[in-house]
C-alpha cells in the first residue's frame, strides 16, 4: 500500500483518496467548509489548504490525491495565516449576526430567541431550562432588571421593543404556578465551595455550584439572604414574596445558608480556605476609602481578578461582583456569579471545557439594518408564521402574543456553525475586508417550512453538490461570477419545491445557517 508523511507521521493511503480523507483518517483535523461527503468537492472555500513540500503553492486537501511519498504539513504557521485569510474573506461577505442583539447586551447572556421560541410554542420545560441556564433569579429581575435588551431589540425601530423583561418573569411565575422543580443538580462532585455573601451574585454563584454538583455553604452577616435585594429595594418595587421564591429554589438543591457570620479578615479567610476546596467572594461594593481585609492583590478598591476567570491572587479564591468592580445592575452580578461558579467548577475538576467569557470578536454582526431589511424581518416573526401561539398553555394569551413579536434575530445554527467555530480558533478579525458595504440581510419564507437567508449564504456548494449528485430538477446552482456569485433557484422557482426530496439533507449540510426549518416543533431551528 502507499504511503505518504503528513504532520511528521508516516501514514498508508487508498489509492484515490483525498489528502483530507487521509488526515482524517489519521486523527489531523483540518478545517472544511465547502466539502460534504458523497459530493464533488468545489474548493469554494479554500479552508482546508495543506502544504506540500515542494510544491509552490498550498493545495485544497479537499481535492488534492494522495501520493506516494508526499510531504505534507497542515499545521504551520503560513498555513493557519492563510487559512485566517480565506475565513476573514468569507467573514466579510457573511451578513448574519451569531447572536440576536437583544442577547449580546443582556448583561447575563440570556438566549431571548429561544425564550420567545418556547415561550410562543407553550413548551414550559424547555422555556424553564433556557431561563435558568442563565438566571438563577428570573423572578426577581422580572421586576427590577432595567431590561437594556429591550434598548438593543432590532424589533423596537420597527414598531416597539419586544417585551422580554415580561417573558422571563412570566416564564417564572409560570414555573412557580405549575409546582414543578426546574433543572436538578448533577451527582455530588464531593467538593465543598464557600460563597462568602448572599447578594444576587452570591446567590447565582450558589446556584450555579450546586447545580454542578458541589456542595455549598453561603455565608453573610445580615439575618436573611438577598443583600440589596433585600436590604436595598424597596418591596413595592420588588415582593419579598418573589425574592423568597427564587431564593427556595436555589435552597431546594441543597444549598446551605450561614447567616449572621462575616468573614472579616485574614484569619477568617484562612480557615474558609482550610475548611472548603474553593471559595468564592460576593460580598457586593466595598465601603468607601476601607481597603479589602483578606491580603488578596486589589486594583484600587476592588479584588483584581484574572480576566475571563474571576481568580483571585491566591489559588482557589475566587471574586465577582461588587468585589471586583461596581455592579449597577442585578442582571450583571447574577451574570457574574455564573462565570465565577464555572471557573470555580473548573479549578475543582480540571475540566477544560469552553472558557467562562469566551470572546465574541469573531462573532458575525450585521450593524443597523435598512429599512427593507427591517421590514422583512417584522414579516417573518414567530406569530406571522402560523406556527405555535398556543393559548391555553401555561402562559398567558398576552404573554403568547409578546412572545409572537420576536424576530428571531440569531442564527438558528449559532452553537454548530462551523464558519463561527473556525473563526473563533484563527482568530479572525470579522471587519478585516469589509468594505463599508455588504450583502443585503434577506430573508425569504418559501413553500412549507423552509426560510432561507441569503446573506448568511457564504457560497460553499453544498446544497448545490447535493442537488446535482440526486439529479433534482430544478435544483439549485451558481448564478453569476466574482464577487456577485450566488446560489439561486433556475427560473425563479420555489427554493423548497427546487430541493425536494434532499430538503432536509440540504438544511442540516448548510455550515452557516442559510436555510433553516421554520416550523421545528421542538423549538429548535
Amino acid at each position: 500500500m502507499p504511503s505518504l508523511t503528513i504532520d511528521h507521521r508516516t501514514v498508508p493511503f487508498e489509492p484515490g483518496e483525498t489528502l483530507l480523507q487521509v488526515a482524517a483518517r489519521t486523527g489531523i483535523a483540518i478545517p472544511t467548509l465547502c466539502h460534504y461527503p458523497g459530493i464533488e468537492s468545489p474548493t469554494s472555500c479554500f479552508v482546508c489548504v495543506v502544504k506540500i513540500c515542494g510544491r509552490g503553492a498550498l493545495a485544497p486537501s479537499c481535492a488534492t490525491r494522495a501520493e506516494e511519498g508526499m510531504v505534507v504539513e497542515s499545521d504551520t504557521e503560513e498555513v493557519r495565516l492563510f487559512r485566517r485569510k480565506a475565513l476573514e474573506l468569507l467573514m466579510s461577505e457573511h451578513a448574519g449576526d451569531c447572536e440576536a442583539p437583544c442577547t449580546r447586551v443582556c448583561p447575563a447572556d440570556l438566549d431571548i430567541s429561544a425564550m420567545a421560541r418556547h415561550v410562543f410554542d407553550g413548551d414550559l420545560e424547555r422555556a424553564v431550562r433556557t431561563v435558568r441556564e442563565r438566571l438563577a433569579l428570573p423572578g426577581v429581575l422580572g421586576y427590577i432588571c432595567p431590561a437594556p435588551c429591550e434598548k438593543g431589540c432590532r424589533r423596537s425601530a420597527a414598531d416597539g421593543a419586544v417585551s422580554i423583561r415580561a417573558l422571563h418573569r412570566g416564564v417564572a411565575e409560570a414555573e412557580y404556578a405549575a409546582g414543578t422543580p426546574a433543572l436538578t443538580a448533577r451527582p455530588a462532585s464531593g467538593k465543598r465551595v464557600a460563597v462568602v455573601g448572599a447578594g444576587p451574585a452570591g446567590l447565582s454563584c450558589a446556584y450555579y455550584l450546586a447545580r454542578l454538583g458541589h456542595a455549598c455553604v453561603v455565608f453573610d452577616g445580615q439575618e436573611a439572604p438577598g443583600g440589596l435585594l433585600r436590604y436595598g429595594i424597596d418591596r413595592a418595587a420588588l415582593p419579598a414574596e418573589v425574592l423568597d421564591r427564587d431564593i427556595e429554589e436555589i435552597r431546594r438543591l441543597g444549598v446551605a445558608f450561614r447567616m449572621g457570620e462575616t468573614v472579616a479578615d485574614q484569619n477568617a479567610l484562612d480557615g474558609l480556605a482550610r475548611s472548603f476546596d474553593a471559595v468564592v467572594l460576593a460580598t457586593g461594593t466595598p465601603v468607601s476609602g476601607q481597603p479589602w481585609p483578606w491580603g488578596l492583590r486589589t486594583a484600587g478598591p476592588c479584588v483584581a481578578v484574572e480576566t475571563g476567570t474571576f481568580a483571585s491572587s491566591r489559588s482557589g479564591v475566587f471574586a465577582c461582583g461588587g468585589v471586583i468592580a461596581v455592579c449597577r445592575m442585578a442582571s450583571r452580578a447574577v451574570g457574574q456569579g455564573r462565570l465565577a461558579a464555572l471557573s470555580a467548577h473548573r479549578f475543582l475538576t480540571a475540566d477544560a471545557a469552553v472558557p467562562p467569557t469566551a470572546s465574541a470578536r469573531s462573532d458575525s454582526r450585521l450593524g443597523k439594518l435598512e429599512p427593507e431589511e427591517l421590514r422583512q424581518l417584522v414579516e417573518t416573526d414567530l406569530a406571522s408564521r402560523g406556527a405555535g401561539g398556543k393559548n391555553g398553555g401555561p402562559f398567558p394569551a398576552a404573554l403568547v402574543a409578546a412572545a409572537g413579536r420576536c424576530l428571531q434575530c440569531d442564527c438558528g445554527k449559532k452553537q454548530s456553525c462551523a464558519l463561527r467555530a473556525y473563526a473563533r480558533e484563527y482568530g479572525v478579525d470579522r471587519d478585516r475586508y469589509r468594505t463599508g458595504s455588504r450583502k443585503p440581510a434577506a430573508r425569504t419564507r418559501c413553500a412549507d417550512r423552509l426560510m432561507v437567508e441569503s446573506g448568511k449564504c457564504i457560497d460553499c456548494g453544498r446544497c448545490v453538490g447535493i442537488a446535482a449528485a440526486d439529479h433534482l430538477r430544478p435544483g439549485v446552482t451558481f448564478c453569476n461570477r466574482g464577487f456577485d456569485v450566488a446560489v439561486k433557484v433556475p427560473f425563479g422557482a420555489d427554493m423548497e419545491v427546487a430541493l425536494g426530496a434532499e430538503l432536509d439533507r440540504c438544511i442540516a449540510a448548510c455550515p452557516v445557517g442559510a436555510l433553516w426549518n421554520w416550523k421545528r416543533q421542538d423549538g429548535t431551528r
